[in-house]
């Protein structure tokens, strides 16, 4: 009974976003994609509203907390007044080749699930901090600074976002006690929400056909890194839920309206207190797409609001509560930022790419990296996706030249995940529309 309150819990997330996601503006959604992306929101404004209120210093309470994360998604749609509204997309008519990448997308799920339980896909790092935190939050009804600031316990990382903690401590309270199972089956939850919501969404973009193959090579790829790599329960299937659910509407050509980026932006802010590495990804996103866009400064600066303030937001809220609190200032542990340790490089580029071919055998990497090979020339919108695949693995890179000592243990248990958005953004870039040709040139006397 206690697990499915639990997860029952976290199913009530789109409930708690709907507010937002029920604006006429996103009429041009499929319902199942309006779930999904109203649960991308529901996590995010769910964590601030217990961000908040520990900053506050008031308890948690599930009734509490969710009608706060409520009224502030609700009082987001100030930012989209005036909108239009938008019609609402064609009945969808699946064909065979639709069906067929549905059915991939379902057996990836499932062998995630099968994965999951049978604890093959379950991370050491929820026994170690993901659930511990959680756990420990949900008995104080608040971040325990007592617990983070035990010299014992700095292992946990007082300083990491706390999106994931926050929302396993929520499902805690509801249920009356942390489900070790059902926070590993976070992780089939997320693909198959991604599953479900990411073909409506990259549909504003191409065909039916080749929104449907995308979703499927994206979920099949997630769910072979995440069952090798060990990531059921810790915070890599949400950053990469909020992450690739966010670009799709970036690459969407209605991207620019104000729906669009607000939406876009409350999952950056979602990634961001995620995992650390959500940040990088946030800034390198929103300022290629604002370069790709052009237009007015004046509207280049709305967009860029639209775009950060969620994420500033968020990120203000927890590290005013670490200052206030004295127990964290800055992203710590990783070193002066230019005290960079360039011997380690050589060593550094061999271990990544030995534990990504390890890595069911390179496939999930490699695969994506052909199909964009293989789709040819893109449409300026491309770079979008592979400039943040660049940006994102210059920094994973920069962080490891941190590590004074060998940093080749740390690599092979955690470049897997970390570079799992890469192979997504190259999918997603490999999908743009085609470089348009041009029209020859009419010949002498050929008007």
């Amino acid at each position: 009974m206690a697990g499915a309150t639990w997860l029952a819990a976290l199913l009530f997330l789109p409930a708690v976003g709907s507010p937002l996601l029920a604006h006429p503006a996103f009429g041009r959604f499929s319902f199942a994609s309006r779930a999904v992306l109203a649960a991308g929101v529901g996590a995010a404004f769910l964590s601030f509203a217990m961000t908040l209120l520990a900053l506050a210093d008031v308890r948690w309470g599930v009734a509490l907390v969710a009608t706060v994360a409520a009224l502030l998604a609700w009082g987001s749609r100030a930012f989209l007044r005036g909108e239009a509204q938008t019609a609402a997309p064609e009945p969808v008519r699946r064909d065979t080749a639709e069906r067929f990448a549905a059915a991939v997308a379902s057996i990836a799920v499932l062998a995630a699930l099968a994965a999951t339980l049978g604890g093959a896909a379950t991370s050491v790092d929820l026994v170690f901090f993901w659930g511990a935190k959680a756990q420990q939050f949900a008995a104080a009804r608040g971040v325990d600074t007592e617990f983070l600031s035990d010299a014992a316990h700095q292992y946990m990382h007082p300083y990491y976002p706390p999106l994931v903690s926050n929302l396993f401590a929520f499902a805690t309270m509801a249920a009356g006690r942390f489900v070790w199972t059902c926070a590993a089956l976070t992780f089939p939850l997320g693909l198959g929400a991604l599953a479900i919501g990411l073909p409506g969404v990259l549909r504003g973009m191409v065909p039916a056909r080749a929104a449907a193959a995308t979703s499927a090579l994206i979920v099949a790829t997630l769910a072979c890194i995440g069952s090798q790599a060990d990531v059921a329960g810790n915070a890599d299937m949400p950053l990469l839920l909020f992450e690739t659910l966010a670009m799709a509407l970036l690459l969407r050509p209605d991207s620019a309206r104000a729906s669009g980026d607000l939406l876009a932006g409350i999952l950056f802010a979602a990634a961001a207190s995620a995992k650390v590495e959500g940040l990088p990804f946030v800034l390198a996103a929103t300022a290629l797409a604002l370069v790709l866009r052009g237009g007015l400064p004046v509207e280049r600066g709305k967009a860029a609001l639209r775009l950060l303030a969620p994420t500033a937001l968020s990120l203000g809220a927890w590290f005013a509560f670490g200052a206030s609190h004295k127990l964290f200032y800055e992203y710590s542990e990783y070193g002066r930022f230019f005290d960079i340790h360039a011997e380690h490089g050589p060593g550094i580029a061999a271990e990544i790419l030995r534990a990504l071919a390890s890595t069911g055998r390179g496939l999930p990497y490699l695969i994506p990296l052909l199909c964009l090979i293989g789709a040819g020339r893109r449409g300026r919108m491309a770079a979008l996706p592979l400039g943040t695949a660049a940006a994102l693995a210059v920094f994973i890179v920069f962080t490891y030249l941190h590590l004074t000592g060998d940093p080749a243990q740390w690599i092979s248990w955690s470049a897997a995940r970390v570079f799992a958005p890469i192979p997504v953004l190259f999918t997603l870039a490999a999908a743009c529309p085609r470089l348009a040709r041009r029209a020859p040139e009419p010949g002498p006397g050929k008007a």
